[in-house]
């Protein structure tokens, strides 16, 4: 999405389709790493005995946390490319709402004349 000296938006639909793919595919790599997080936080550490209690708690609690972090970090980027697809919907809606008023607006064909 661009402004320029008149100050109308441009959005740029290639553009946003890239990002739009990019964000799909990094959420999917999110939500794996955040899968694989909790795997790794359910490892059992048992056999480092008492000396390793709080080893064993303090590396659960760390891939537990690193787990939330990864889920959430997972659900805004698809929710920002979702609502990047949103936005280009809705300008292209309001386009084409104001194509049709404008060439409804003047008898005729819908030719332009030089």
């Amino acid at each position: 999405m661009d402004t320029n000296a008149n100050d109308r938006v441009v959005f740029d639909y290639p553009a946003a389709a890239a990002y739009v793919s990019a964000a799909s595919d990094a959420a999917a790599l999110l939500g794996t790493a955040k899968d694989h997080a909790q795997t790794v936080a359910g490892i059992d550490l048992s056999g480092l005995g008492t000396l390793g209690n709080g080893f064993a708690a303090a590396w659960s609690d760390a891939w537990n946390t690193h787990s939330g972090h990864l889920g959430t970090a997972c659900a805004l980027t698809d929710a920002y490319g979702q609502g990047i697809t949103t936005w280009g919907t809705v300008l292209g809606g309001v386009d084409s709402d104001s194509a049709d008023r404008i060439a409804g607006a003047v008898p005729g064909t819908d030719e332009i004349q030089a």
